[in-house]
């Protein structure tokens, strides 16, 4: 049973790896540079810290936004070469976001090519948002850059280097899932859905910092759900989850309390042949876990203090937070309003919606997604992959109450942005969502329990394969003029 359990995951991770590599690298191909969404702005924030500076400058004087510069502005950023601001601004004729109707001219593409990088000749850029994010959001975006800079002597182009860090994010959303896959083997099927998810493919082949985040919350719910029904192989197993747990945090704040499926993992999973010591264990492990992630957080924190810069003159974040304290139930309100007045473009930008929010997938593509999803979290698993026992109702109130911790701190911070007094909270958008899915696993997994085609892995595999498919084709419908 157990050797059936691993070919039949076995089978279904290559066909992830396959299919998952294709798609991201025909989108990271086809996407024109800084097309998604704040795109340049995480290629100026992860090139600061392939050269070392983790945490970005402030300054009052001459910076560089995207298309203007200022000369004296308080602007965060950094000194960077003046040839990453021409790449910016010379990667299209005209400025394709938001307008469908234009195109990338491919004469902008090759000169993008010739154009020196010349690392000594530099400028302040700004990058005001990028610039509060915590630097390991961007680490696989730093390396690919940084490796392109080193083994090139700093030769190759900024457009090359753009590229290079695409690659690596790629490379690490698809080594994330695929850990997924083959540490929680019974829900592969979950696994495979929320992997080639087209928006999750999209922020892969993209310089998103979210696809670190994406990928971490993957390998810790998976984790956790191994050794839900498993002892710890080694005493340090725990220890690197608790660490990873806690950087998970600080990459976005929202997700904290997704920290929660940490309960899940009981007593019986350490090491140890005292009942009284695995419990001691278990709540020794999860204190040091949050002492760890509040320590990290407050570090953070207090360093976006000294150099956050306000967006628009008229956000107040103190002004926000002193409102939700004194009307909790008023905020609770505009919350729930939101959220549902927004569902079903919440779900569109959930499964996909590209570039600056401005290529959605054919909504019928994106009901068929919603469909196979909720159909892969529901039906019963492969028989060979039945072996993990369902999750108690203490299981799923534990992970029902991160999800919606996450979702509720979630519209805090997005409410932070707003101005002051507003009735809708704006900023959230439906891709926001996705470090949340793997919460549905222990939430929802076998609670219906539908009966499962036969040989769903493979027709899951080809609906997988199409969707991807024509995710590419609605992006070089849009940006190219074939």
């Amino acid at each position: 049973m157990a050797q059936a359990s691993r070919s039949s995951a076995q089978f279904v991770q290559r066909a992830f790896v396959a299919i998952a590599a294709i798609v991201c690298l025909a989108m990271a191909i086809v996407t024109p540079p800084f097309q998604a969404a704040d795109e340049y702005l995480h290629f100026y924030r992860a090139y600061q810290i392939s050269e070392g500076q983790l945490v970005p400058t402030r300054q009052t004087g001459a910076c560089s936004g995207y298309e203007r510069d200022f000369e004296e502005t308080l602007c965060l950023g950094g000194a960077l070469p003046r040839s990453l601001l021409a790449t910016v601004r010379g990667a299209s004729a005209e400025d394709l976001r938001f307008d469908r109707d234009r195109k990338q001219d491919l004469e902008s593409l090759r000169q993008l090519w010739s154009l020196a990088l010349a690392p000594g000749d530099r400028q302040f850029l700004k990058f005001n948002t990028t610039g509060l994010h915590a630097p390991l959001g961007y680490l696989p975006q730093a390396i690919g850059i940084g490796l392109g800079r080193t083994l090139s002597a700093d030769r190759l182009p900024p457009v090359a280097l753009m590229y290079l860090g695409r690659i690596a994010n790629a490379i690490v959303w698809i080594a994330a899932v695929s850990f997924a896959i083959a540490v929680a083997p019974e829900a592969v099927l979950v696994w495979l859905a929320i992997g080639l998810l087209p928006m999750a493919l999209f922020q892969a082949a993209s310089l998103s910092a979210d696809v670190l985040t994406n990928g971490l919350a993957c390998a810790i719910v998976a984790t956790v759900w191994r050794y839900r029904s498993r002892p710890f192989g080694s005493a340090i197993v725990p220890e690197i989850l608790s660490i990873v747990a806690a950087l998970f945090a600080v990459t976005k704040l929202a997700y904290a309390p997704m920290a929660l499926v940490l309960c899940l993992v009981p007593p019986r999973a350490f090491v140890s042949t005292a009942k009284r010591s695995r419990a001691i264990g278990r709540w020794r492990w999860l204190g040091t876990t949050a002492l760890i992630t509040i320590a990290l957080v407050a570090v953070w924190s207090r360093i976006v203090d000294r150099i956050y810069v306000p967006l628009h003159p008229d956000l107040d974040p103190n002004a926000q937070i002193a409102g939700i304290l004194g009307n909790p139930v008023g905020f609770f309100g505009t919350a729930i309003a939101t959220l549902v007045g927004d569902a079903g473009t919440y779900l569109h930008q959930f499964v996909g919606v590209f570039g600056w929010l401005d290529t959605p997938l054919p909504k019928l593509h994106v009901a068929l997604y919603a469909v196979f999803f909720l159909g892969v979290l529901l039906c019963k698993p492969p028989r060979d992959l039945r072996s993990s026992p369902r999750p108690l109702l203490t299981d799923r109130a534990i992970a029902g109450v991160g999800l919606l911790g996450s979702v509720g701190l979630l519209c805090v911070l997005a409410y932070l942005w707003n101005v002051v007094g507003a009735d809708r909270i704006g900023g959230i958008q439906g891709r926001y969502f996705i470090p949340l899915a793997p919460l549905l696993l222990p939430t929802f997994w076998g609670l219906v329990s539908l009966p499962a085609p036969k040989n769903i892995e493979r027709w899951a595999i080809a609906a997988a394969a199409i969707s991807g498919l024509a995710a590419i084709a609605t992006l070089i419908e849009r940006y190219y003029a074939i």
